[in-house]
Parts: structure tokens; sequence; C-alpha cells
């Protein structure tokens, strides 16, 4: 028995080392052929090079080059005059596409810069440092200045407003307040407009306010409501930098915090009275309902109705708005989605290196996300499209831009 399995251990292991000598050959023939590709591809370019700018051949130099299958010396054609490059070279790049791809799509993916390089380093057998993987990903800093500056042209008349803490090195850790503006167009497709770094102070409305212009400077024109939790000062922002548009507080963030000052026992109660409030049809029976929920619970809970009854009247903006689209607008939950699929990603990271690195990866996950969510609009959207576009007008007065036609229907608000 003991023969038997002496024999067997031996047979499995020449087994493992025939797949890993397999495994070895694959790759220097992979190398061998990709080397061979490129350099054939690089001849026939410079050739046509030389046709279209009346160059001359001159030599070759030798390139190194990381790739999927390994590191690979690709010898490089020269022209005399003229400065010809490769489709696959660009200047100071040491990587292949498919390379660089696989980093972004990993760093996209939450992995930390040392996660990635021990990958990359086992997939390909080489050593490659974090400082490697971050030189890659800086290409993706470039694209995240163009994100920000890029100019709004559509027309919102939904945005969202929240913040949420990430913990980032500048000497120190310390979490810091990443702002974000989560818009929703005339036809209902959500986009993250933006997001900005604010420092570790906590959540401001100052730097709300700073946030708005920049986005108003940008193209955002004409919003009619903003949602956003119930920060300090924050309508107050909003109402500076757009006057005429409407605030509406986040009902789901005001009904979390009121049940943590309640009772365990007491919470299914009061949280089922909350739920009566906020479904009501207009605001006068939003009013009446509140004055219930007060009547039955402010002896025991007196803080609780004494702040719902301070912001009552941003609770209630979305009772203005067409029934249809009612449930999407009462909460910040499309924005607060998005931010969960952020903390998903950066939750492996822990702490961020520098802002940079948190806004690297918080661009690639907008843009992944806005690629989703131009795919499906907001259902109720196409059918209050012209409700929205007369509460437009009375706002702001006749729609300027010549694509939009007007809207001729009236519409009675329910009150």
């Amino acid at each position: 028995m003991k023969e038997n399995l002496k024999d067997l251990i031996m047979i499995l292991s020449q087994e493992e080392e025939r797949k890993k000598l397999l495994k070895e050959a694959l790759k220097a023939e992979l190398r061998s052929a990709a080397k061979d590709l490129l350099e054939e591809i690089a001849l026939a370019e410079r050739k046509l090079f030389c046709e279209q700018n009346e160059d001359v051949c001159n030599g070759y130099y030798s390139r190194g080059l990381d790739g999927l299958f390994g590191k690979i010396d690709v010898r490089v054609p020269r022209t005399r005059d003229k400065v010809f490059r490769p489709f696959f070279l660009e200047p100071y790049k040491r990587t292949s596409y498919e390379l660089e791809d696989l980093v972004v799509a990993m760093y996209q993916g939450g992995c930390s810069t040392r996660d990635i390089s021990r990958t990359v380093g086992a997939l390909i057998d080489g050593k490659y440092s974090a400082n490697w993987v971050s030189k890659i990903t800086d290409v993706v800093q470039e694209k995240v200045e163009a994100y920000r500056n890029r100019p709004i042209k559509k027309w919102y008349p939904i945005a969202f407003i929240d913040g949420t803490v990430i913990n980032i090195r500048r000497g120190s850790v310390d979490g810091e307040v990443v702002y974000i503006v989560l818009g929703i167009d005339e036809d209902g497709y959500k986009e993250v407009l933006g997001f900005w770094l604010g420092g570790s102070e906590g959540e401001s409305s100052d730097i709300w306010k700073e946030i708005l212009y920049e986005l108003q400077k940008r193209g955002l024109k004409e919003p009619l409501l903003f949602i956003g939790d119930g920060l300090k000062g924050l309508s107050g922002a909003i109402n500076e930098v757009y006057p005429v548009s409407d605030f509406q507080s986040c009902i789901l963030h005001k009904v979390r915090s009121s049940l943590k000052k309640v009772r365990v026992r007491h919470r299914a109660a009061v949280g089922e009275d909350l739920k009566r409030i906020y479904r009501q049809k207009d605001e006068a029976s939003f009013k009446a309902a509140f004055n219930e929920f007060k009547e039955r619970w402010h002896t025991l809970y007196p803080e609780v109705t004494k702040s719902w009854e301070a912001d009552l009247e941003a609770l209630m903006t979305y009772l203005k708005y067409p029934e249809g689209i009612r449930k999407t607008i009462y909460t910040t939950n499309p924005l607060e989605r998005f931010i969960k699929e952020v903390k998903r990603r950066t939750k492996v990271i822990e702490v961020f290196s520098d802002p940079e690195a948190c806004s690297k990866v918080v661009y690639l996950v907008a843009q992944e996300m806005n690629e989703k969510y131009g795919k499906r609009a907001v259902l109720e959207f196409s059918s209050v499209k012209d409700e929205l576009l007369y509460i437009r007008r009375g706002k702001y007065g006749p729609v300027e831009t010549g694509s939009q036609e007007l809207c001729t229907v009236s519409y009675t608000q329910t009150s």
C-alpha cells in the first residue's frame, strides 16, 4: 500500500512539473509570436510612413515592452528625417495596451496597487512594484481632470447631492468628504455630473455652494429640484446659486435619523406613522398626517416632532411635482446606490495614498455607472416630461433652446 502511494505521488509531482514546463513553453512561443507580429507590423507601417512623408529607412533600435505573456524586446524600425513611431508604442510607455487595460480594470474594481503588482507578477512571471502600477494609472488622472471640466450640455431638471467619507492620507490619515452630484436629464437618464474632495472638516454647505457655482459655470442651467439630506445651510446655498429652484430634504434620511431617537419597542409604530405622512398625495393631507403624528408622539419624543415640524416645508416639496416621479425625488436613494458602489470598490483599499488615487477610483466607478445609466431611463420620466417643461417655463420663462419644443399643455398641481 505504501509503495503504491509513493508511486502515485511521484506520478502527480511529475505531472505538475510537466504542466509547469508546458506553461513556460507556451508563454515563450506566445512571446516569440507577439514579437514577430509587432515587428512585421512596424515594418509595414514604416514603409507607408516613408511613402507619405518622403522619408527613408534608417535602421532599428530595441525597445522593451511588458505584455500579458511577459517581457519582450521588440526591434523597432527608424526613419532618417521624421519621428516615426509604430501604433503600439507611445512615448515613455513600456507596457502593451492589453496589460494597461488589465491594470486599470483591476484598479477600477477596487484592487490596491500592491495587490495588482502581485497579481500581474504572478500572471506574467515578473516583478512589478506598486509604483509601476501607479505610473500606468496616472493616465487615468488626465481623464479625471477632463471629466471634471467637461461642459454640461443637456437640461437636468433633477439633481441629487450628497457626500460620503473616504480615508485619505495627506501626511496623516483622515476621513475626507467626497461630494457627489447625480442628475436626471429631461429624458429620464441619470448621470454622475461630478465629484469633489472637500477635506476632513465634515460636509459643509459652503463647499456645496462652491460646487454649485462650478456646475453653473460648466453649463447646469435652469434646474428645477435639488434633493439632499438635512445638512444645515444646504437649502440656503442652493437658493443663492439657483434662486428659483426647489429643495427637497430626503425623507428617508429623516425617517432613519428619527427612528434612532426612538426606543426599540416603539420603532415599528413610529415608523408606520411616519410612512403615513409621506405617502399622502398633497400638502394639506401631509400636514394633517403630521399633526396626527405629533399629537400621538410629542409627549414621548418631542425632539422628533420638533425636528419634523422645523423641516416640514422642505420635506414635502416633492408634492409640487408630478405624481409619477415622486417616489424617485423624495429621497436621495438614486445617489446612495452609486455611493454604495463606490464604498464597495474602496473597501479593499482602506486608505488611499493621496487624493489623486482616490479620485482615480471614484472617476472609474462614475464612468462605469454612467455607461449603465445611459442604457436605461427612469421609466416614469417619459410620461411627465411635458409637465416638467411646463414647470420650467413657469420658473424661468420661455425655453430658449431651439431643439426643445415648448410645452403647451397645462399642469394642475394638486394641493
